[in-house]
């Protein structure tokens, strides 16, 4: 690597990582080499642009076989929270922002503790900002660099990216949700509506709701911002995968996490808050390993487990993504969403969430989801507007009638006839011992359908690949 320098422009490439040296305020930020842990480059404190490639015009020139000429742009710039750094990727083979390429002609922010990586060959480096004194006097914005370091990868889904974090401060290990830029808002009303909200989020402390640490909004140009969900780490999955490892989970079993996503459910929709976005994948699952085989269990787990915590994640996500957005997101993939949703009704109340757990009640006990397109006719749009579901045999004949009558009582169209999270509490199905023969007192109108085993629906993990399939036979 070498430096051509620049009049308008002086970048400094230094071989010593102690700051002593550094005038103060001089030098906004320092790019670090991760490989070789020397030669760190020095980026002014003065807005302009830093031209980065093999060719002798750039201000940094980067050696490598897969570089550009000219590589990419870093644009010193100026936001609501003082000066900051844009990248701007130019080559052929591409500029990554921590292990994701930026696409020719964009331009995205550089926060503190980002790598920056010049196609295979030029190197990784390492964002490290100097803190502007100035600006921390002055209460400036405080930005998830300041607090966090990004980690590893942890998922992604419809709207966001999951990673690890460390806390600069405590060490303490947490999840951030990192969400798609959306259009920033000037409208301070708006802006003051979205703040109340995710305070009440913040409010929010139930052992098993997934807890919100805090959050941060970062500008990445005049017109669009990116969100961060700092959010309680759980290390052990979700409720989804448990049912695609063991095919379907024991009554007992279920009922055990059921209740703990009713108290979860009961205490959200006390503080008004409305999920419409219950399912397997956003209940996870914080679980302690026995010590040794004379450890006493909390409850009916698995031969190696001690406890069991569930924790609801992923609920106030319309307040992030924007609520037309949202319900698109959850009408294009409907298997858990309530009639009252599918069919666009401008009001409805917190007992879509009770529709959602009888559908992800019926998926842990028999390992399928009771609507599908797999069961048309008709599809499942219309499977789920009439509640058009049965308990086929054999796979239902094993599972207690409370169970289907409580199953039968939560999938109803008329959401006023719907069983609300109290009553669902209350019903008697937890208080019957599942060992103990069932006598046979289910409602007449709920049946039980007898049919060949090779007309089972999909299993879940089945429906899962389908799922993905079709997405992104529909994104291309």
């Amino acid at each position: 690597m070498s430096l051509r320098r620049r009049r308008t422009f002086n970048v400094k490439i230094n071989d010593d990582l102690d700051n002593s040296n550094i005038i103060d305020g001089q030098y906004l930020a320092k790019l670090i080499n991760v490989k070789t842990d020397k030669q760190h480059i020095l980026i002014p404190r003065k807005v302009g642009a830093i031209l980065i490639g093999r060719s002798s015009s750039c201000d940094i020139r980067i050696n490598g076989s897969d570089v550009s000429s000219k590589h990419c742009r870093l644009n010193v710039s100026t936001n609501e929270d003082g000066m900051c750094l844009y990248i701007t990727d130019m080559s052929t083979n591409g500029t990554l922002l921590n292990e994701e390429i930026i696409g020719k002609f964009s331009s995205t922010l550089v926060k503190d503790g980002d790598t920056i990586c010049f196609a295979k060959m030029g190197g990784t480096y390492l964002v490290k900002y100097f803190r502007d004194e100035n600006q921390v006097r002055n209460g400036a914005v405080k930005r998830l660099g300041d607090d966090y370091v990004l980690g590893a990868h942890l998922g992604s889904g419809h709207y966001a990216v999951v990673k690890e974090a460390r806390n600069r401060h405590s060490g303490a290990t947490v999840a951030v949700k990192i969400f798609h830029p959306n259009r920033s808002s000037e409208n301070n009303d708006s802006n003051s509506k979205f703040q109340q909200e995710i305070n009440l989020l913040l409010s929010i402390n139930h052992p098993n709701i997934i807890k919100f640490i805090s959050h941060y909004v970062e500008p990445i140009n005049k017109s669009s911002s990116t969100t961060y969900l700092v959010l309680e780490k759980v290390n052990n999955g979700e409720l989804f995968q448990r049912i695609i490892n063991k095919q379907k989970l024991r009554q007992d079993e279920t009922k055990a996490i059921f209740k703990q996503i009713l108290s979860g459910l009961e205490y959200l929709h006390s503080n008004n808050i409305i999920h419409r976005d219950i399912k397997p994948e956003n209940i996870l699952l914080d679980v302690r390993r026995r010590s040794s085989p004379d450890e006493v269990q909390t409850g009916p787990w698995d031969e190696d487990e001690f406890d069991l915590k569930v924790k609801i994640a992923d609920f106030g996500l319309a307040k992030f993504i924007g609520e037309l957005k949202f319900t698109n997101t959850l009408c294009g993939t409907p298997a858990y969403v309530a009639p009252e949703i599918l069919s666009n009704q401008r009001s409805y109340s917190t007992k879509v969430d009770l529709w959602s757990s009888g559908v992800l009640l019926y998926v842990c006990l028999c390992g399928f989801p009771p609507f599908s397109d797999e069961l048309a006719p008709p599809g499942m749009r219309e499977q789920i507007l009439q509640a058009k579901y049965a308990f086929y045999s054999p796979y239902w004949d094993d599972i207690s009638d409370s169970a289907l009558h409580l199953i039968a009582s939560l999938l109803v169209v008329d959401a006023e006839e719907r069983l609300d999270v109290i009553q669902t509490m209350r019903h008697f199905w937890f208080g019957e011992e599942d060992a103990v023969e069932q006598n046979n007192t289910m409602d007449e109108s709920i049946q039980r359908i007898h049919v060949r085993a090779d007309s089972q629906p999909m299993s879940l993990s089945e429906k899962y690949m389908s799922d993905i399939k079709w997405e992104e036979q529909n994104q291309s």
